[in-house]
C-alpha cells in the first residue's frame, strides 16, 4: 500500500482484467436498481453479455488501446504557469500509454466584458469560474474547428487507475448497451469503440444523482427519464465501499462489491473529464456558449445532459475513471478555481478519491518498472 507503510509487491489487476470474464448486466426496466433487487425474472428484464477484452498491443484508429484512448485527441486544460501540473500529467499519460494535447487555461479577469456570455454576472460569479468556463469552451471549440470525430477533455489535476485502458474497454461495451435506447439522428461517421450514437461520455465527476432520484427543482418529466443502468461487475480496481465517495443519490450497499455503474446522467457535479463526439461538441458549443452561461461550467454541463438539450445523448460511469488528485505540498495549490489553504497548510500525503491503483501515486514505481500498489490495504 502506498502512503507510509512498508512497500510490498502487489499483483497488477491487469492480469486479472485480461484473463477473467467480467459480466456486464443491463437493466432495461423502469425504476431504480435498488427497488428491483428482489424482483422475479418475470417482472424485471435483464440482459447479460461478456466484456470483450482488447489487447494492449492494438493501435488502430478506433481502438481504446491506442495512443488517444480510442478518441481522435485527448485534450488537457491548464494554465500555462501551472508547470507542476503539466509535469505530472504529461508523465502519467506517458506511463499509461497515451498522448496529451494541451489547451491553455484562461484567467477570468482577462476576458473583456464584451466577450462575456449572455447572462453572466461578474458581481455574482467569481472570475475564476469565468476562466474555467472559457478554457472548457476553447477545448470544445477546437473539436468543432478541427473537424475531429471525437475528443476526450480533462482538467490538469486529474488522476486515473494505471489500468485505464482496460477500464475504458469495459466502458465501451457498456456504453454500447446504453446507446440502444438513444435516438439515431446523428450517428458518428467514423468508427468508435464506444459506439456510434453518443454525444458525451462523462467519465470524470465528483458526485452522481441518478435520473430517478433528482430533487424536485431538477426533475424532468417522467417520460423523459432514463433509469437504465449497466453494471460492470467483479472489477478488481474498484475500492471497497468504505473508500467510495460521491454517490449523491444511492448507497453502494444496494450493489455488489467491485461494481461500476454505467448510466444516463441525471445530475453530475464536477467536469473532471468528458468526451464529446463531433455532433456532441457542436451541441455543447451552442448551448454552453452561444446560448449563454450564468452558472459554474459543470452545473451547465450537467444541464445539457439532464435536460437532453439539443437532443444530447450522454453516458456516465461511477465510480468515475478520472478524478481530481490532491497532491502532497501546499493545499493552496490544489485548485485554480476554488480557494483553500490560505493559512499555508501543508498536505504530507497525497491522495485521490475512488481510485485504487492511482497513477499519480504510482509514478515512482512505474518509472522503475515495478508493480503498482494500492492506495488502501482493505
Amino acid at each position: 500500500m502506498i502512503a507510509g507503510r512498508p512497500r510490498r509487491p502487489v499483483v497488477s489487476p491487469l492480469l486479472l482484467i485480461t484473463v477473467c470474464i467480467c459480466a456486464v448486466i443491463v437493466y432495461l426496466g423502469c425504476g431504480s436498481f435498488g427497488s428491483q433487487v428482489g424482483s422475479t425474472a418475470a417482472s424485471s428484464r435483464w440482459i447479460s453479455s461478456a466484456v470483450h477484452r482488447g489487447k494492449p498491443g492494438k493501435s488502430g484508429k478506433s481502438d481504446v488501446f491506442n495512443s488517444t484512448l480510442g478518441f481522435e485527441k485527448v485534450f488537457a486544460i491548464g494554465l500555462p504557469e501551472r508547470s507542476d501540473k503539466r509535469d505530472a500529467l504529461s508523465l502519467m499519460a506517458s506511463l499509461t500509454g497515451f498522448r496529451l494535447t494541451w489547451i491553455d487555461g484562461v484567467v477570468g479577469k482577462d476576458i473583456p466584458d464584451k466577450a462575456l456570455p449572455f447572462g453572466w454576472d461578474r458581481e455574482q460569479m467569481p472570475d475564476s469560474n469565468l476562466g474555467s468556463w472559457r478554457g472548457h469552451i476553447n477545448a470544445i471549440r477546437q473539436i468543432v474547428a478541427d473537424g475531429l470525430s471525437s475528443a476526450l477533455i480533462m482538467e490538469d489535476d486529474m488522476d486515473w487507475d494505471v489500468h485505464i485502458k482496460s477500464l475504458l474497454s469495459q466502458l465501451a461495451v457498456a456504453a454500447g448497451q446504453i446507446q440502444k435506447g438513444f435516438h439515431r439522428n446523428q450517428t458518428l461517421s467514423s468508427p468508435s469503440p464506444y459506439g456510434q450514437d453518443w454525444d458525451m461520455l462523462w467519465v470524470g465527476s465528483c458526485s452522481t444523482t441518478f435520473d430517478e432520484d433528482l430533487p424536485e427543482h431538477l426533475q424532468i418529466p417522467p417520460p423523459e427519464r432514463d433509469p437504465r443502468k449497466v453494471l460492470i461487475r467483479d472489477d478488481p480496481t474498484v475500492p471497497t465501499a468504505n473508500h467510495l465517495v460521491g454517490n449523491g443519490s444511492f448507497s453502494w450497499d444496494s450493489y455488489p462489491p467491485q461494481t461500476r455503474i454505467v448510466y444516463v446522467p441525471g445530475d453530475n457535479i464536477c467536469s473532471f473529464a468528458y468526451a464529446l463526439s463531433a455532433a456532441g461538441a457542436q451541441k455543447a458549443l451552442q448551448y454552453l456558449s452561444i446560448e449563454g452561461q450564468h452558472k459554474p461550467f459543470d452545473n451547465h454541463l450537467s444541464d445539457i445532459c439532464r435536460l437532453r438539450e439539443n437532443g444530447m445523448r450522454c453516458v456516465s460511469i461511477v465510480p468515475s475513471l478520472f478524478v481530481h488528485h490532491k497532491p502532497r505540498g501546499k493545499v493552496s495549490g490544489d485548485s485554480d478555481i476554488n480557494g483553500g489553504g490560505e493559512n499555508g497548510e501543508i498536505r504530507e500525503v497525497g491522495y485521490t478519491e475512488n481510485v485504487l491503483y492511482s497513477t499519480h501515486l504510482n509514478m515512482k514505481n512505474l518509472v522503475r518498472g515495478m508493480a503498482p500498489e494500492k492506495q488502501w490495504a482493505d
